[in-house]
């Protein structure tokens, strides 16, 4: 691997989750969109429950995408190839989203929405794990190489987030390219960036790296319960579900912080949330440098204990310990910045990790599929929560927006004690310093 081909490979994680980025951030605002007469789009509750079942049914397909990932490879083809079957499909999936308008009969709207959200959720899903599982085929035993393109997956999720919060509002805005102008930009700039990874291949690597011999045959129920049953994984699957379950919970609540405990306005949630990312993706470079000295374990532990800190510190915002409470804020949400980095650069790492204990390349795909099952689920656990705290919220005003820091946190807290309790401290992979 050289510069070239990690950039490519980068580019396929910024394509993907700034199509995913967009649409979470723009889909409910879309649909709740009115006309002259004061008639929404869609109605909220109908398109909150079509995006809960699409979740489930998006977590569900992950195995799917994993075991089909797997079976690629045992059949003698590069894992890469499996991408070009993906590439358009979440693109065209979100610009179908967006193309509704009132002008539209009501079925033709709901037509269009849900197709999108299928072909969305499906492509993604279909891309997402094929891809992630390169991080094993690209870096066979060399674990320098791993550590980087694990780490570029998390840098490429927080270089996304960073393109959807400053490029889609601009996009966005009525005078500029609109709803529909945006997604159709996001889609071909992201469907281009996607196609990268697939040259990212090593050279001079002729032949997939699976460990599996060819037309060696693992069932989809078989790869599962290996995963399942597998203690470490399930231990790193609860840690990484409670960073991810804080994320979605902060990521929510930004804006009351910002408006209720702090006395701003929606666009202060910039100052809050921009130092976090600003401090966040430069710390990506430090994150390999970590697990060569200290182990991915012991860097991910260090990653959740911190950023629990930090969420749990927010609880309590409200007065200018430093300038302005807006400001005292961003101070604080740049210090989370680290653990963040670390947190995401290390879980691919972790992850194949966990599957070269169990076969290497014959389960990787089936791994990755497995955990953002768990992921997936329990992140609708975190949506469901905000949803109580904001309705809770009309009654006890600030105390149900602090819960929502104090709920952040607890996740953190809870995924790490879960991990310390249920890991097999016996059995740790030989290229963990950790021992």
């Amino acid at each position: 691997m050289n510069f070239r081909r990690y950039l490519f490979f980068l580019c396929g994680q910024i394509g993907m989750m700034s199509l995913a980025r967009f649409f979470f951030q723009w889909i409910q605002k879309f649909a709740a969109a009115e006309n002259g007469q004061g008639y929404l789009l869609f109605p909220a509750t109908a398109v909150g429950t079509a995006l809960l079942a699409f979740r489930i049914f998006d977590g569900v397909t992950d195995p799917l995408a994993g075991s089909l990932s797997d079976a690629w490879v045992r059949g003698g083809k590069k894992r890469q190839n499996l991408l070009w079957f993906s590439i358009l499909i979440p693109s065209i999936g979100l610009i179908l989203c967006f193309l509704p308008n009132h002008a539209m009969a009501a079925s033709l709207r709901w037509t269009l929405l849900l197709g999108g959200m299928f072909a969305f959720f499906v492509g993604y899903t279909f891309y997402a794990i094929p891809f992630w599982s390169l991080v094993d085929d690209y870096a066979p035993g060399d674990l320098k190489t791993r550590t980087i393109l694990s780490n570029l997956i998390g840098a490429g999720t927080m270089l996304a987030t960073a393109i959807a919060f400053v490029v889609s509002p601009a996009l966005v805005d009525a005078n500029s390219l609109g709803f529909d102008g945006a997604a159709i930009a996001f889609g071909i700039v992201c469907a281009l960036l996607m196609i990268l990874p697939i040259y990212a291949y090593p050279a001079g690597d002729k032949k997939p790296t699976s460990s599996a011999e060819p037309g060696e045959h693992v069932s989809l129920w078989h790869g599962f319960g290996v995963a399942i049953r597998h203690r470490r994984f399930l231990a790193l699957a609860c840690l990484f579900s409670g960073s991810q379950m804080s994320l979605t919970i902060m990521t929510s609540a930004a804006a009351f912080l910002a408006t209720d405990l702090l006395g701003g306005q929606d666009k202060d949630v910039a100052r809050i949330l921009g130092p976090f990312l600003a401090v966040a993706i430069p710390c990506f470079i430090l994150v390999p440098k970590v697990s060569r000295r200290m182990g991915w374990e012991r860097g991910m532990l260090l990653g959740s204990c911190g950023l629990a800190i930090v969420y749990l510190l927010s609880g309590v915002l409200g007065k200018g310990i430093i300038g302005s409470p807006i400001l005292t804020a961003g101070v604080l949400f740049a210090l989370g910045g680290p653990m963040i980095a670390l947190l995401l650069g290390l879980e691919p790492e972790a992850l194949v990790a966990c599957a070269n204990e169990r076969g290497g390349s014959r389960y990787v795909g089936m791994y990755f599929g497995v955990f953002n099952f768990i992921v997936k689920i329990l992140n609708g656990v975190a949506i469901f929560v905000m949803g109580l705290l904001i309705a809770w919220r009309q009654d006890v005003g600030n105390l149900a927006v602090r819960a929502m820091s104090f709920a952040a946190g607890g996740c953190l807290v809870v995924g790490v004690v879960i991990y310390l309790c249920i890991r097999d401290h016996s059995k740790l992979p030989t290229d963990d310093p950790v021992r």
